[in-house]
């Protein structure tokens, strides 16, 4: 902004109304994120933490991109009447969203002189005609020019402040309304020195006072004098010459506020009565010769007295700070932000009844009371009727009384926050609708909306929620762009350049949100919001502690020599009490469950110690029962870590979506277990639940990981030799489950193991696996072994092709034939992972089996050569920003055929709203203003007043950007001339002519 040297400076002015409730959302949103675990939730809150610097940077960048280049006025002015200031703007582009400009005067006694709205029209047009008003007498020479911007959202307001240069405005009091009498008793100094020279005493009589000192004795009325007892004087017109001669250097030394005010009077008096007026400033005589010149010496005397009362400013820390600007310069609410915000509302509302698989009929209610919401708010024009708010009272009463007895029977808060609570969240989102009738309502809603869609995404795990996310965040950032934006009236057509800078924005917030969020690792829990739950279709068992069928049934199923398909998951040879590693057959490729995890591990149903060459056995012991919800579960045989050795917290979250049996799964070293029922927590560490698991069941389990590394566990050398000393000893029986080999091993199994054997077991692991690698396959269609044969001989040197189940198995027995404790595990290998709602995606497929070996520093850790699951040690978890990225990368490739489909469209359908608002233009404005309006968009900053194009083509600043200046000139004369002259005649070769002109300054322009 255009200003004095040294007084042009920039600072934050404040939130705008309702600004702070997205601070309260995002304060939820991290309150939601801890509660679940959701990288999408601390997604959220990064965008949000993105869009919040970014206002505030374009908040600063709009303020600064207007200037005041001048402010004219008239030369006097009188305080408290109206007065115009003419002001120069000149700005780098339009903005296309509300602002304000504000003079003041000067500090310390700073007031509010005129205050202008900043739209694209009056910022595009260059000038401004305010009304001013100054309230303190006194001489003008600098204006203090304010301009508020806020940024792209309107959210964060800036102030940017210079002085700017005027010519001096002289500001005189009104005249004090003064009797004859006062001003006679007050004459010295206000009336000054008279002196009277005899003339033509034939006169008119033009008035009467009180004889002064130096009147000549001539000019007393003698009649008068007598009757009142003073000397009294009859001036008459054209006879006496008198002169006043006022001394203001005197007035001034008197303080006083009512000085000038007297001093006007007294001069517009003299001048009333013909007087010759003198005033002697600065020993300077000077001639009052008009009412202005008397509003001039008025207003010197003022601006003296003034600035000797006036006194410092407060410093800057004692100045108020305002936390909100709730001076916004308008407050209404456009149908199209309205509507767009009800969008926003209705996605993030179906995002939350989605997950709470609540009915049709509530989904439909949903949408209907977003809809009608925004219709009636839409028509109310800022206005709150009190039926309405009554109204609004009435439903939240009854409603609450309806979900106050839906309630009665929650128990605790996990419960509440996926029963009551979300109904009632709904609830107030969808009667607050009836309420957004300004900015400050609708950003309140924009902010419940984005606390509606964290809780949703916290909820949600299917597949669907990126796509959700997206289409409420589009939504949502139409409503805050538009809740501000203001269109010129001059045009409908939409700006290509504000369009450009407005996708450069959203991209550069877009990847400054993933920088951040490349650093932001993914959340490790606790993943609780709205645990536990077990599904109404959830069977009770009826043995406890037994291992049951998804119907609840503990009957052994028989044999059928295949694997059971996903409709029969429970006949997976890994979830029955045995194990058969002749029984082959194929899986299905249904998601059975979904897990929120940080990272990958092995998710654990089932363990097995004794092996007869072809079948597992589990331990019958089925343990001891604990009550739930909050199941505290003790470590088992084999489960002991050394106190050196590092351990984290693994929260797991499983979501059931098919029929499973009563295995409760979880990664290595339980500990806590949030099950809505009971448990049996197994001495071979495995756990069982009291009904079967249905579809929708929901529980979480805290493990307790070392964090295992190759390193730690070389460094414990050869277990074979450290078990070898507690073999045989007195209470080390429970060593021999893990340890005894099947008779029917051969001896070449065990001469194999033993040529592999390394100084570490865990090196002797790794040689195992390089060795199955290389010389064996991986094949679901691998031969049964013949009856009689060792499964582990068969795989080994015969076949040499076999599946998960023989290939564990394996593995197994070479460790137990070198003294190694080693068991076998079944459950599910991590799955997929769905980088959107950081869930792992588990199919019937990913069911397997793996070893366990016993360490004695680190307890059990488990193995497999087909399954590439990390030390917990060395697992990566990841950045929020990394699977975002890669979530992002995916789905264009899965769906880039569909994406591109959608953008064309996107495109063509934006083009052709160009082309109509283009065509209505031209048809409106006509070929000589589509003329006009393309010489306006030579200048870089905008165009200019109608009016104005001859202004421009002849300033000097401007020339260099209209060359040649001769052309300029002769355009926008002919241009002016088609829009002001009442006489234009419209002429086809003029048209032309000027036409061709303007190609010419444009093609120089480029």
């Amino acid at each position: 902004m255009t200003g004095v040297a040294g007084t042009d400076r920039t600072r934050p002015l404040g939130a705008a109304p309702g600004a702070l409730a997205f601070v309260a959302a995002w304060v939820v949103a991290g309150m939601i994120a801890r509660l679940t675990g959701t990288p999408v939730v601390v997604a959220l809150m990064a965008s949000l933490a993105v869009l919040f610097v970014a206002e505030f940077l374009a908040g600063r960048s709009a303020a600064r991109q207007l200037h005041v280049s001048t402010i004219t006025a008239a030369p006097t002015a009188t305080a408290g009447a109206p007065t115009t200031l003419d002001v120069e703007l000149t700005a780098r582009h339009r903005r296309q969203r509300l602002g304000r400009l504000r003079l003041l005067t000067p500090a310390p006694t700073s007031s509010d002189v005129a205050t202008a709205t900043l739209t694209p029209d009056t910022v595009g047009g260059g000038r401004l005609s305010l009304d001013a008003v100054f309230d303190r007498p006194g001489i003008v020479e600098t204006i203090v020019a304010t301009v508020e911007y806020s940024g792209p959202f309107g959210l964060l307001w800036w102030k940017r402040t210079a002085t700017v240069p005027v010519a001096p405005i002289h500001v005189a009091p009104t005249a004090a309304t003064l009797t004859v009498d006062e001003l006679d008793r007050h004459h010295s100094p206000l009336d000054g020195d008279a002196s009277s020279e005899r003339g033509n005493h034939l006169g008119d009589i033009d008035g009467v006072r009180v004889w002064r000192d130096g009147d000549p004795v001539g000019s007393i009325h003698w009649p008068s004098t007598l009757r009142s007892g003073e000397l009294i004087v009859h001036d008459r017109t054209a006879t006496t010459d008198e002169r006043w001669e006022i001394d203001l250097d005197a007035l001034t030394e008197r303080r006083d506020d009512e000085v000038a005010a007297r001093l006007r009077h007294t001069l517009e008096e003299g001048l009333r009565l013909g007087h010759q007026l003198h005033v002697v400033h600065r020993g300077e005589r000077h001639t009052v010769g008009s009412i202005a010149d008397a509003a001039h010496w008025s207003a010197v005397i003022a601006d003296s007295t003034t600035s000797s009362n006036e006194s410092a400013p407060p410093s800057w820390w004692r100045r108020p700070l305002r936390l909100v600007h709730s001076d916004e310069p308008a407050t209404e609410v456009g149908r199209p932000a309205r509507w767009a915000t009800a969008v926003a509302a209705g996605c993030g509302l179906l995002m939350l009844v989605g997950a709470l698989s609540r009915s049709l009929l509530f989904v439909a209610a949903v949408v209907a009371g977003v809809a009608l919401g925004a219709a009636v708010s839409s028509r109310l024009g800022g206005r709150r009727p009190p039926l309405l708010q009554v109204a609004i009272v009435a439903v939240i009463v009854g409603a609450f009384a309806m979900i106050a007895v839906d309630a009665s029977g929650v128990s605790g808060l996990l419960e509440a926050l996926r029963g009551p609570l979300p109904n009632l969240l709904v609830l107030l989102v969808v009667l607050h609708g009836f309420e957004v009738v300004d900015r400050r309502t609708l950003r309140v809603h924009q902010a419940i909306t984005f606390v509606i869609a964290a809780y949703a995404a916290g909820l949600r795990i299917d597949d669907a929620l990126g796509w959700w996310i997206a289409a409420w965040g589009g939504a949502l950032l139409v409503s805050m762009a538009l809740g501000v934006r203001i269109r010129p009236a001059a045009t409908r057509v939409p700006d290509a350049r504000a369009a450009s800078r407005a996708i450069a924005g959203l991209t550069g917030a877009a990847v400054a949100t993933l920088a951040l969020l490349a650093v932001v690792p993914i959340p490790d829990g606790p993943a609780r919001l709205g645990l536990p739950a077990l599904s109404t279709s959830s069977a009770p068992i009826d043995s406890p502690g037994a291992l049951a069928a998804p119907g609840g049934s503990t009957t052994p199923l028989p044999s059928s020599g295949q694997r059971g398909t996903i409709g029969e998951v429970v006949g997976y040879p890994g979830f029955t009490d045995t194990l058969d590693t002749t029984i082959r057959g194929d899986l299905g490729d249904q998601i059975v469950m979904r897990v929120r995890a940080p990272e990958p591990a092995f998710w654990r149903g089932q363990t097995f110690s004794e092996f007869d060459g072809r079948v597992w056995t589990a331990s019958p012991d089925r343990g001891t029962r604990q009550e739930g919800p909050n199941i505290e579960v003790a470590p088992t045989l084999g489960d002991g870590i050394a106190d050196e050795v590092p351990t984290e917290t693994f929260v797991q979250t499983y979501f059931v979506e098919t029929d499973l049996p009563n295995v409760v799964f979880a990664a290595a070293r339980p500990s806590e277990v949030i099950f809505d029922g009971d448990l049996w927590a197994r001495p071979d560490g495995a756990l069982r639940s009291d009904v079967t698991l249905a579809p929708g069941s929901v529980y979480t389990v805290v493990s307790q990981r070392p964090q295992v590394t190759a390193e730690l566990l070389r460094d414990q050398g050869d277990l074979g030799d450290v078990f070898a000393r507690f073999v045989g000893q007195p209470g080390a029986e429970e060593l021999d489950a893990f340890l005894d080999v099947p008779d029917s091993t051969t001896q070449r199994t065990i001469e194999l193991a033993a040529e592999l054997r390394q100084a570490t077991t865990y090196d002797t692991i790794l040689a195992y696996e390089r060795w199955l690698g290389a010389n064996t396959r991986y094949d679901l269609d691998a031969p049964v072994p013949a009856d009689g044969a060792d499964a582990v001989d068969d795989f080994l040197f015969e076949s040499r092709l076999g599946y998960c189940e023989q290939i564990a198995s394996t593995l197994a027995v070479m460790l137990r034939s070198q003294g190694v404790p080693a068991r076998l595990a079944t459950g599910y290998i991590p799955g997929e992972r769905d980088r959107v709602s950081g869930v792992w995606k588990v199919r019937a497929s990913d069911a397997h089996s793996w070893v366990e070996v016993w360490f004695p520093q680190t307890g059990w850790q488990s193995f497999d050569p087909t399954a590439s699951v990390p030390l917990a040690g060395e697992t990566d978890a990841g950045t929020i920003g990394g699977d975002l990225v890669a979530a992002t990368a995916s789905s264009v490739a899965a769906y880039r055929v569909e994406l591109a489909a959608i953008a064309a469209v996107g495109v063509a359908i934006w083009l052709a709203f160009v082309a109509t608002l283009r065509w209505r233009a031209r048809r409106r404005r006509g070929r000589w203003g589509l003329l006009q309006d393309r010489f306006s968009a030579l200048d870089r900053h905008g165009a200019d007043a109608p009016g104005d194009h001859q202004r421009r083509a002849t300033n000097p600043e401007r020339a260099s950007q209209l060359q040649p200046p001769d052309v300029a000139a002769a355009v926008a004369e002919v241009l002016d001339r088609a829009a002001f002259d009442p006489g234009w005649v419209d002429d086809d070769e003029l048209y032309d002519r000027t036409r061709t002109g303007l190609a010419t300054l444009e093609r120089e322009r480029r």
